[in-house]
């Protein structure tokens, strides 16, 4: 089997919003199906994909390693990590299609048959960051079929907030969506770094009585001490992590036991192999991992391989509410019900590419 071509794919989603897919041709018929990070394109280096991609040419898609380590995934830039990333998807779809076998059963086997998601709220309140505005659609997505909704209510405002008084807005936010989906649905939020230790302390005290799911991300990254403090005077498990990439990027953070939640992202990370090899670091000091992704159906699809196959899994992520056709951008259809998505048993990834449906989002490179 050797490889014969490389297409891209992007499709528009909505303002500021596109997903690009990578698919590997082989000439025997076989083609692997993988998602770039939106960065990679948003940035203008599709064109640094592209020949990334024309490099595997000629070459056998099966020997996914040896593939990988040709890129010298360590001196890549982040924009050559998140390329090679989208690849890497691919070629694992690939090896998988080969041995007639889904990804998960490559990687140990499935742990389960369905895989716990929430719906990320937070790209579909874009213009109208209103309590009543999350509100409405942490509701909806609820009656779509989800039992977990995360928003980020603290978008709007500065860095480096202080204090609860601060992020009073996103409080109120908070309150509202919890008031419109009940006790019984889990409310996550991600904090996108904005606040000091002090005030991430004072928010998450002042969010106490709500019984969140997490607090994600209340600090800049790197904050390892002052994610300690906030983990031992936090009510709720601290999660993050989303842009580290590779093994060694996570490797502080994980001796340092600086977060609850393990976070890692398979379009950044550094693909399948990464976000496996780091989930297992990460339960080897007792923390679960939940990957990273609002992003397209394929890297929900190649996250829930990965999961499927890792005991430590706690809930996935999944954008919602971005575009009506997201479901039947790819066969079979994705389908949540009661929070969860069924781990596909097919070959590869599971799902491909209804072209129908690519070529009338199209953008044109």
């Amino acid at each position: 089997m050797r490889i014969e071509s490389v297409e891209f794919h992007t499709v528009h989603v909505a303002p500021h919003v596109d997903w690009t897919f990578a698919q590997v041709h082989t000439d025997d018929g076989l083609s692997g199906l993988g998602e770039l990070n939106p960065s990679v394109r948003r940035s203008g280096r599709l064109p640094l994909a592209r020949e990334m991609a024309g490099s595997l040419v000629g070459r056998d898609p099966r020997r996914v390693r040896q593939l990988v380590e040709s890129f010298r995934p360590a001196e890549l830039d982040a924009a050559g990590v998140r390329a090679l990333s989208g690849l890497e998807q691919a070629l694992w779809d690939l090896l998988a299609k080969s041995l007639q076998a889904p990804v998960h059963a490559l990687l140990g086997g499935a742990c389960r048959q369905e895989i716990h998601v929430y719906a990320n709220i937070n790209r579909a309140t874009r213009g109208d960051r209103s309590p009543e505005a999350f509100a409405r659609h942490a509701a909806a997505a609820v009656r779509g079929g989800h039992d977990a909704v995360k928003l980020a209510p603290f978008d709007h405002l500065p860095s480096a907030l202080d204090s609860a008084g601060a992020g009073r807005e996103g409080i109120e936010c908070l309150r509202a969506v919890r008031d419109a989906v009940g006790p019984e649905v889990g409310v996550l939020v991600d904090c996108h770094s904005r606040f000091t230790t002090k005030g991430a302390l004072e928010v998450a005290e002042a969010l106490g009585d709500l019984h969140l799911f997490w607090f994600e991300e209340p600090l800049p990254q790197d904050d390892y001490d002052g994610y300690r403090q906030v983990q031992a005077g936090c009510r709720m498990p601290v999660a993050g992590g989303e842009s580290r990439a590779l093994r060694r990027g996570w490797w502080e953070v994980l001796e340092r036991r600086a977060l609850d939640v393990a976070m890692p992202d398979v379009t950044i990370v550094g693909g399948i192999s990464e976000l496996h090899q780091v989930a297992a670091m990460a339960a080897a000091r007792g923390i679960p991992t939940s990957p990273h992704g609002p992003f397209g159906p394929v890297v929900t699809a190649a996250s829930a391989q990965v999961m499927a196959a890792h005991p430590e899994f706690l809930i996935l992520e999944y954008a919602w509410g971005e575009a009506p056709w997201r479901e039947v951008l790819i066969q079979p259809a994705e389908r949540v019900v009661g929070g969860r998505l069924s781990v596909a048993d097919a070959p590869g990834l599971g799902v491909e590419l209804d072209m129908g449906v690519v070529d009338a989002h199209r953008l044109r490179d």
